[in-house]
């Protein structure tokens, strides 16, 4: 039985308790941030849960999670983002980040958060604890010459300017209207944009035809640098490529764009001769904690029943029967399984990751031709993205 005392973090241990924990794995050090340096970063403490391992009385893992909500094939869920996974060099690779984290699981259970995603240290690690890899976003980069073409449209709309400090409501209500629309993006509580939006860092495009917003991109500019697009999110054609003339007009002051775009994104087929070069982006990975709470989503026609493994969240390990009823998915405990699935399976077929006849060989499940069939029929194939980064 292992000698580590686990306990979540209250509001009066933010200051100190994981301070030294995330500093040593995420930041330059030393020397370790002042008290006014670490007060800056807690407001991602705010309505977190923090989780710290001791041996010995001293800490030595920390692990939290924020809340947000998650856009999956057309619904919103409550999901549970991990981020501050961090160890003391004398306890790692004992197994103590995964006892942290498995406790964190429970908690998140018992806080009714069917679903939780990350960004991985390493993915094997995280895969073996039941999550599933998304696409990778990319880094696209062109220069600003190749958009110049769209200078000589005609296009029907205007973009105004103005700073994300002054735009935030507004950008934040267009996210929201987003997610609504985009699987697997999933966001924060409203407080902590606000906040990162009061630092004022980025300029704010907003892309509208006869009134109606139809896009709205963040960017910023440095000095002898090229311009990095942040945020490109748009409604339609139009929006596009009203946000994407404003850049162009920017060709005789900025030479090069750099654009974080979406998995299902392809800048090279925006213009001919554009020249795009791309760069893969951290893929984020994500998890289902609860089966049982996955109702409600969009899906093809179809049934089946399946054995769940999960030894990680043992409230998961049982026979569900997963059904289309009126294009939503409906799941129910049963007492026959027609397979047995993992729940990386189970998480890989909710987000679109993976296809079904790759299971057996992941080492995820031992679905029949014929019932692969059916899983794909009901979770067609799809590019999560997450958006939010942590």
């Amino acid at each position: 039985m292992s000698d580590l005392s686990i306990r979540q973090l209250q509001e009066a241990d933010f200051l100190e308790i994981p301070r030294f924990l995330i500093a040593y794995s995420f930041r330059t050090t030393p020397p370790l941030p002042s008290d006014e340096e670490w007060r800056k970063t807690l407001a991602y403490f705010d309505g977190a849960a923090s989780f710290v391992g001791f041996l010995d009385k001293q800490p030595v893992v920390h692990v939290a999670y924020g809340h947000m909500t998650q856009n999956i094939r057309g619904k919103l869920y409550p999901c549970a983002g991990v981020w501050g996974v961090s160890t003391h060099p004398r306890a790692r690779r004992k197994g103590y980040a995964r006892e942290v984290l498995l406790h964190t699981f429970a908690h998140m259970h018992k806080e009714g958060i069917p679903v939780s995603t990350l960004y991985a240290f390493r993915e094997s690690f995280y895969q073996r604890l039941g999550y599933t890899t998304f696409p990778q976003s990319r880094q696209a980069r062109f220069a600003t010459e190749g958009l110049l073409p769209l200078l000589k449209k005609e296009l029907e709309g205007e973009v105004e300017l103005t700073d994300i400090k002054s735009g935030s409501q507004a950008f934040r209500a267009y996210l929201r209207q987003q997610q609504g629309r985009i699987h697997g993006m999933a966001l924060f509580n409203e407080k902590l944009k606000e906040q990162a939006h009061a630092q004022n860092h980025s300029w704010l495009a907003i892309a509208r035809v006869k009134g109606e917003t139809k896009g709205m991109m963040l960017y910023g500019i440095k000095e002898n640098q090229p311009m990095e697009v942040s945020q490109f999110y748009y409604d339609d054609s139009a929006g596009k490529y009203l946000l994407l003339e404003w850049l162009a007009r920017h060709a005789d002051q900025i030479t090069k764009i750099e654009m974080k775009v979406r998995p299902d994104e392809y800048p090279e087929t925006w213009l001919a001769d554009i020249n795009v070069t791309t760069t893969s982006v951290e893929a984020p990975l994500g998890r289902v904690i609860d089966v049982a709470s996955l109702s409600g989503m969009q899906v093809g026609t179809g049934s089946f029943a399946t054995r769940v493994v999960d030894p990680h969240c043992p409230w998961n390990e049982d026979c569900y029967r997963f059904e289309s009823q009126d294009g939503l998915l409906q799941v129910s405990r049963c007492a026959e399984a027609d397979c047995t699935l993992s729940i990386q399976a189970i998480s890989a077929l909710i987000y679109g990751t993976h296809d079904p006849e790759s299971f057996a060989i992941r080492g995820w499940g031992n679905p029949s031709a014929e019932l692969q069939s059916t899983l794909r029929s009901m979770f067609p194939p799809l590019l999560p993205y997450l958006y939010e980064t942590f």
